[in-house]
């Protein structure tokens, strides 16, 4: 018999428990819509309180977050050729620092969705981000839209730039630490890799117009030359002027040969006969001198003759003072060259590390308590914005 009393003490009817349950929720419930009739704003905080509570203590996923720093650097010794370019060109030759333009276009491009893609392709981050969690905040579908896994990837990967350093930060939070940091170092190379390839850019479109002058420089000497080298082999003389000197010279020798021999004519005569033979000699070699001078002034003066002396140095002339302008365009496309290659290396641009990604420890993010604090502050300023906007409107009907 008391064996029997004992095992009925120590049964319990589950029923009991399920009513229990059953009370307490229905008390719960009439008390809240009790409080929310008579004191709507307390009810409204304390669901609020425990709706975020829930989520930021039980349901928000840890993160772990890698930071790096690197800032960017180019060369900064301005060369007088640079100078010479910015004087003549103004603000189109550009300076050897860095300049905003240059950070703000990494920044894009580190938030692009080029970057993204690129990203994905390594770490596999769709994957990664559609992951079954709880945390339904820091979730996003493995199908999500290009635009929906853009803005997942801007909130988890963050990039600004300090203006009193001039360091660009990138912060890179994940659920494992290793990824953190694995992002955030892949994130340093391909930025290098942007610059590198933007200076490439920059220095091809730099160099560009000065090698073409250049090209067309050189082109205009080696026809110049070529010109004068065809010139000389079509006429047999390998310089014009100084021929038409060595003729000039000859025709001026005869002339004084000619003076010579009247002088001794005129002695001649003083005791022979005209007719005397050294008299007739003397006068031969006085006109056969007096031909040969008329025909070679008649070559030298004879313009209308492809073969004068006088065209054959009009036209060498010509193509010397062609030739002469051709190596000094030459000489300038050279120094234009020579100050752009000086401007392209100026416009270098390289990413210099400060801070490599670390590798953290514990997860930093979210901050639960203040993020609950400032949510509920901000629930708080809406309901009573409502709560404004309601009586305001009520006000307006009575009136």
């Amino acid at each position: 018999m008391t064996n029997i009393t004992r095992q009925q003490k120590l049964d319990v009817d589950p029923s009991h428990g399920r009513r229990a349950v059953d009370v307490f929720a229905k008390e719960l419930s009439e008390r809240f819509r009790s409080v929310s009739t008579s004191r709507p704003f307390v009810a409204f905080v304390i669901l609020s309180a425990v709706v975020l509570g829930i989520y930021y203590f039980l349901l928000a996923s840890p993160l772990y977050v890698s930071e790096a720093s690197f800032s960017i650097r180019g060369r900064e010794e301005p060369s007088a050729a640079s100078s010479l370019l910015s004087t003549l060109g103004g603000a189109a030759a550009g300076g050897g620092g860095p300049t905003t333009t240059d950070t703000a276009e990494l920044l894009t491009y580190i938030s692009s969705y080029e970057m993204a893609e690129k990203l994905d392709q390594q770490f596999h981050l769709r994957e990664v981000y559609s992951r079954p969690r709880l945390d339904f905040l820091n979730w996003i579908p493995r199908s999500s839209s290009r635009e929906r896994y853009l803005e997942f990837y801007k909130k988890m990967v963050r990039a600004s730039m300090d203006h009193d350093t001039n360091l660009i930060t990138i912060k890179v939070k994940s659920f494992e630490p290793r990824l953190s940091q694995a992002i955030a170092a892949a994130l340093l190379r391909m930025s290098a890799d942007y610059l590198n390839n933007l200076s490439t850019i920059v220095r091809r479109d730099t160099l560009k117009t000065s090698e073409q002058d250049l090209q067309q420089a050189e082109e205009t000497v080696r026809k110049a030359r070529l010109a004068m080298t065809a010139y000389r082999a079509s006429t047999g003389t390998l310089d014009p002027a100084a021929s038409a000197f060595a003729t000039s010279a000859g025709i001026s020798s005869m002339q004084q040969e000619i003076l010579e021999l009247r002088a001794e004519l005129a002695g001649l005569l003083s005791y022979n006969r005209p007719n005397s033979p050294m008299v007739v000699q003397a006068q031969a070699k006085i006109n056969g001198l007096q031909t040969q001078i008329a025909l070679q002034q008649q070559r030298i003066a004879n313009t209308k003759a492809s073969d004068s002396i006088a065209e054959r140095l009009r036209t060498y002339e010509g193509l010397q003072i062609a030739s002469e302008y051709a190596d000094k365009q030459l000489v300038a496309a050279l120094s234009s060259y020579d100050a752009a290659r000086s401007l392209a290396s100026q416009r270098e641009r390289f990413v210099v590390p400060a801070v490599a990604p670390n590798l953290p420890d514990v997860a930093t993010e979210p901050h639960r308590l203040s993020s609950f604090l400032e949510a509920m502050l901000v629930l708080v300023a809406v309901y009573g914005i409502v709560a404004l906007a309601i009586a305001g409107v009520r006000d307006h009907q009575g009136i």
